[in-house]
């Protein structure tokens, strides 16, 4: 069998990097969020008994809706590289064009990355529930519980060193509940 060497510029081999990345996420995140709905507990028969005991799935909560959040987050954020993607795809565009497209997307891969990092870092310093949403102005951090002086200090400083934002650039929404 004789194989074709791909030669593949820094770009391309940047562009395929990233788009793996997203992939693994995105089947990541939805292979947990049906591993969530299938985790209701089966009914169980008592044996001494002729009634059955209904065990119902009673983990939908605030948690659940931060979850919503971050699936519908991920998906618009896929569908908006899917359209950069076809974009970069087509022929004769502009390099200006394409250069904005490549920045783009390497933005928003940029963007993914840092906010599951920063997800990670919140949920290692005690902090389970958190959504973290990075745009080009602002970050925004979501967590259900009242949080003290503090604690928002020291999530302000982590969400600065992280994503690179200024302190002013960073939001934290505290006792979300929906």
């Amino acid at each position: 069998m004789n194989f074709k060497k791909i030669d593949l510029s820094n770009s391309q081999t940047y562009l395929l990097f990233i788009l793996i990345m997203i992939g693994t996420t995105l089947f990541y995140l939805g292979y947990r969020y049906i591993g969530a709905l299938n985790q209701e507990k089966p009914v169980v028969p008592q044996p001494s008994s002729k009634s059955v005991v209904l065990k119902v799935n009673s983990d939908y909560d605030e948690q659940d809706s931060l979850l919503e959040i971050k699936l519908t987050r991920d998906r618009e954020r896929s569908q908006e590289m899917a359209r950069i993607q076809e974009l970069l795809e087509r022929v004769g565009l502009s390099d200006q064009v394409r250069k904005e497209a490549e920045q783009e997307l390497w933005r928003l891969t940029l963007a993914t990355s840092k906010e599951t990092e920063l997800e990670s870092l919140l949920k290692a310093n005690g902090y389970q529930d958190v959504l973290v949403n990075i745009s080009r102005k602002l970050v925004t951090i979501v967590l259900p519980q009242k949080l003290q002086m503090e604690q928002v200090r020291v999530i302000g400083q982590v969400a600065a060193e992280v994503t690179g934002y200024s302190l002013d650039q960073i939001q934290i929404v505290e006792n979300y509940q929906r």
